[in-house]
């Protein structure tokens, strides 16, 4: 294959504020087209394309107003984080028939003829739904567990990870792709986020604090990937969980800043999803709370996304420059 027909051309659904794109770009992907209902989350990704963060695609607001054969042959990656309210905790013993969107995903892979399919869920009751689906129309899957605190991070984060591939043509294009790819790295953890300097207004807004929450951690998306496409080439379609030699083969774990600082507190860091409250008395009570406070003092957007992994500054709705982009960029390779 020629290098421009290597190009992995992504279509992501469900898309957010980018983590899975940003995933995408560490991969050498490309981004053709989003969908996003969310009004800021639609506010980032257009401010980051302008900011040069990302490259020009066009964002639909509903997966409910498209037409997935309008896509055929334009993409080789269908990416999707398809909500998962339906399969959590908090929705158990409620109706949740609005809050399950895997429904519309899996017709849009059949109408679309979705070469491959890469998808995350919070619970591995999803993903094996979403596995079975897939098989029955001739997809071979592969999935896994893979979390933050598996790549050294700070918190836990876990998620389910699945990859479907419906030829081996389509196997061939992704393998070439990430062959060659040099490991990861998450050098961004090594840095003091106390003598980070925001590179916008910080706002207290309630859409910034949940857009990074509900994000999937870029690094963490371009680890998984990379392990199941190698599991892929194995024909391993197994459910198990990542081992520590699949992770060493593509990503080179290291110290974080927050490691070296407390080397004798073993607690992990709450993920931010909530992460304006932790400083409360209430919230004081779980330790992986009180830890967050402990490194970060009163929670704000730029410690949700130091720890999830984001280029400093990527959440915000204001234009910035490129230098946050590029040396977030240059601390993974």
């Amino acid at each position: 294959m020629k290098n421009k027909e290597l190009k992995i051309r992504e279509l992501h659904l469900f898309a957010g504020i980018g983590g899975g794109i940003l995933g995408g770009k560490i991969l050498g992907h490309e981004c053709i087209a989003s969908v996003e209902i969310d009004k800021y989350c639609q506010t980032v990704l257009r401010q980051r394309q302008i900011d040069g963060w990302l490259e020009n695609f066009e964002i639909f607001d509903d997966i409910k107003k498209i037409d997935p054969k309008d896509f055929k042959g334009s993409f080789d990656v269908l990416c999707g984080g398809f909500p998962c309210q339906a399969f959590s905790y908090a929705a158990r013993g409620n109706n949740i028939s609005e809050k399950n969107l895997w429904p519309e995903m899996l017709e849009f892979v059949k109408e679309s003829n979705a070469p491959v399919v890469f998808a995350e869920n919070v619970t591995s009751e999803a993903i094996l739904i979403a596995k079975n689906d897939l098989e029955a129309i001739g997809y071979e899957v592969s999935s896994c567990k893979l979390a933050c605190m598996d790549l050294g991070a700070d918190h836990k984060r876990p998620r389910f990870w699945l990859l479907a591939i419906n030829s081996k043509e389509a196997l061939l294009k992704l393998s070439l792709n990430t062959k060659n790819l040099p490991k990861f790295r998450s050098d961004f953890w090594k840095d003091n986020p106390n003598k980070i300097k925001y590179p916008a207004p910080v706002p207290v807004l309630a859409p910034q604090k949940r857009g990074v929450g509900n994000a999937q951690a870029p690094i963490a998306a371009a680890v998984a990937f990379r392990i199941l496409v190698n599991r892929q080439m194995d024909q391993n379609y197994t459910m198990n969980n990542v081992s520590e030699i699949e992770v060493n083969t593509v990503f080179e774990k290291s110290k974080t800043w927050i490691s070296k600082q407390y080397p004798n507190d073993p607690i992990f860091i709450h993920t931010p999803t909530t992460m304006g409250n932790y400083h409360y008395n209430s919230m004081q009570k779980h330790p992986s709370c009180a830890k967050y406070v402990k490194v970060f003092g009163k929670p704000n957007a730029l410690h949700a996304e130091y720890l999830m992994g984001f280029p400093i500054g990527y959440s915000s709705p204001f234009p910035l420059n490129k230098e946050n982009f590029t040396t977030w960029i240059k601390k993974i390779f």
